[in-house]
């Protein structure tokens, strides 16, 4: 009821495990999860933001022209009456992928991450 989290792949997993931290905390998220890329289930996703006026999208791709970009897109066209905040999007670094593999992990979208966006746009941290 409070933010709506859409994730594909492996970052489902992360979405899930960050919306089982911030039920603790008293946040309601529900996590979709996208099955196919291409077709877009874009009115899944603008019914949920519907009822929770509250978008974080998780790629693991690159911020700029990425899925996050489109779904972002897609509920600002389309369902921004209904938005009570930014669309906030949790994405690897904008930086070529590391080798050494804790560069890695910091590179990428962590449950950590997602937490801190849904706070961000649930307005509980600046």
């Amino acid at each position: 009821k409070d933010v709506t989290i859409v994730a594909f792949s492996i970052m489902v997993g992360k979405a899930l495990k960050a919306a089982e931290e911030l039920a603790e905390a008293g946040i309601d998220a529900e996590v979709i999860n996208l099955r196919t890329i291409r077709p877009l289930d874009h009115a899944t996703i603008i019914r949920s933001v519907q009822k929770t006026n509250r978008l974080v999208v998780v790629d693991e791709n690159w911020p700029f022209a990425s899925i996050a970009s489109e779904v972002a897109y897609r509920v600002q066209k389309d369902a921004f009456d209904y938005l009570d905040a930014p669309v906030f999007r949790v994405n690897q670094a904008d930086t070529p992928l590391p080798f050494a593999p804790g560069l890695i992990e910091e590179s990428l979208p962590s449950v950590a991450r997602v937490v801190k966006a849904v706070k961000e746009v649930m307005y509980v941290v600046k």
